[in-house]
């Protein structure tokens, strides 16, 4: 009965396929496909409403990530000066442009800058030869934010951001699939338990023409045809019932069977597939230890967790960065051309330190001790996690297989009681039966096909959750997305 994880992980697609050598449709005159899961996952992956606003999700973090980036983007100064009155006339104009990288938080940068007029001695600095000053420059940070500084943590932090709304993304895509499979399995049930009491009710209407020649003859008293008319009524009953349960399990799957334009479209009785599919077998135990793996690398909210642990490795790198002095090496190199004060002539090359030591150091070391304790938490969180994976795993895996040993069973129990109720209405045609005996075999009979499709549908269904918990893509419909 169990076979390779290879047979399993293809089976519900296999299960749900229509194929030519099933019986035609009831509506395969009319033109009519039957509806394939297929279809159904297709139309959920592309149009769903909560799978789309998923994606919109990962767009806007792709343009919060894109606006972290521009903080690396070159950008130009320019300054203009001009005394209006006073002594000195001295006027300037510089104008600069930088462009910053994110490796020892450095920045290189060039310039131009030209004068004219006097200076008083205390704004030297503001004068040029005539034909102006040429500088290039840049800047390094040797001790904080060498590694690690706000500019790139703020990156770092978008990209992790960019990441979880994938991994929501996908896992909103699971979830959506694995209810569409569902969705699909009920309503074929809803359809297959029909078809039973439309059976059971067409016996007894069948029998009622029969029964009425038999007592016109006087070979049944009159009160058998007014039993199987309570018969009738009462197998109408469970019609209807049945037919309430298909309407709204086609209801149901009409949220993830969508039309072009997003509307759900209502499933059609005709689409129906002429019979339940064979299920297939059931998944390998050796190969549940692999699944688990699997799992662990592939379950998005291990990823998610995996993100918010390098968010707070990230906010313990700032910490320690703000424990550090700050010294900044500035090299730069000036030229002025023209004529003027011989003085500025000749290159001048220029190596500035700037070092900040910092006195009180609460905010850094209350960040550190945040951060320590986040990750402590998100440790513990993320074994809790996998623990959990692993025992859901192993009990949706002992699930299938008792689900796919019972639909062996229900099948069995059909059988035994359609020999019965066969060899029981034999029995009555000769007169060798109870009439109540009868009706109570055919129901049997009718019973037990609905325990078999219950149990399909439960076989189905704890298949649809080991998909969705080992996050296996191609049956689910996700294909490589």
């Amino acid at each position: 009965m169990i076979r390779r994880a290879s047979a399993f992980c293809a089976g519900l697609a296999l299960a749900f396929a229509v194929r030519a050598d099933t019986a035609t449709a009831p509506a395969a005159t009319s033109g009519v496909v039957p509806l394939t899961l297929d279809a159904v996952l297709s139309s959920s992956r592309e149009r769903y409403p909560q799978v789309l606003a998923a994606r919109e999700k990962v767009r806007a973090e792709a343009g919060k990530l894109l606006s972290s980036q521009g903080a690396f983007d070159p950008y130009a100064e320019q300054t203009s000066r001009s005394r209006l009155s006073g002594y000195y006339d001295g006027r300037y104009t510089s104008a600069k442009v930088v462009q910053p990288f994110a490796d020892f938080s450095s920045s290189i940068y060039g310039g131009y800058k030209v004068s004219g007029g006097d200076f008083p001695i205390y704004e030297d600095e503001a004068f040029t030869l005539d034909a102006g000053e040429i500088k290039i420059g840049a800047v390094f940070s040797l001790l904080r934010d060498r590694d690690i500084d706000e500019r790139r943590a703020k990156l770092r932090d978008s990209r992790i951001a960019l990441d979880q709304s994938e991994l929501d993304a996908m896992l909103t895509r699971v979830r959506v699939q694995h209810d569409a499979m569902t969705a699909y399995a009920d309503w074929i049930a809803a359809g297959e338990a029909l078809a039973v009491y439309r059976d059971l009710l067409q016996l007894a209407e069948a029998r009622n023409e029969g029964l009425d020649i038999r007592i016109q003859e006087g070979d049944l008293a009159s009160v058998y045809l007014n039993e199987n008319r309570q018969y009738i009524l009462r197998r109408r009953g469970f019609v209807v019932e049945a037919e309430r349960k298909l309407v709204a399990a086609a209801n149901k799957l009409s949220l993830y069977l969508r039309q072009a334009d997003g509307t759900p479209r209502l499933p059609l009785e005709a689409e129906l597939p002429r019979r339940w599919p064979n299920p297939p077998a059931a998944i390998d135990p050796g190969s549940i230890d692999a699944a688990i793996r699997a799992a662990l690398r592939a379950r998005p909210e291990v990823g998610v967790l995996a993100a918010d642990i390098e968010r707070e490795r990230l906010n313990l790198a700032l910490g320690k960065n703000q424990l550090k002095p700050r010294i900044d090496l500035n090299l730069e190199a000036a030229r002025d051309f023209g004529s003027g004060d011989p003085t500025r002539v000749g290159t001048d090359a220029i190596v500035r330190l700037d070092v900040t030591i910092p006195i009180e150091t609460r905010k850094a070391r209350g960040q550190i001790d945040a951060a320590q304790a986040n990750l402590s938490r998100l440790d513990l969180d993320r074994r809790l996690l996998e623990e959990r994976i692993d025992v859901e795993i192993r009990t949706l895996a002992n699930d299938l297989s008792a689900a796919y040993r019972f639909v062996d069973l229900a099948t069995q129990e059909v059988e035994q009681a359609d020999v019965l109720s066969r060899a029981e209405r034999d029995r009555f045609a000769e007169g060798a039966s109870d009439f109540f005996l009868v009706n109570l075999r055919e129901e049997a009979a009718a019973n037990a096909r609905v325990r078999e499709i219950e149990a399909h549908l439960r076989y189905l269904g704890a298949l649809a959750d080991f998909y969705a918990a080992t996050v296996q893509r191609e049956p689910l419909g996700l294909g490589g997305s």
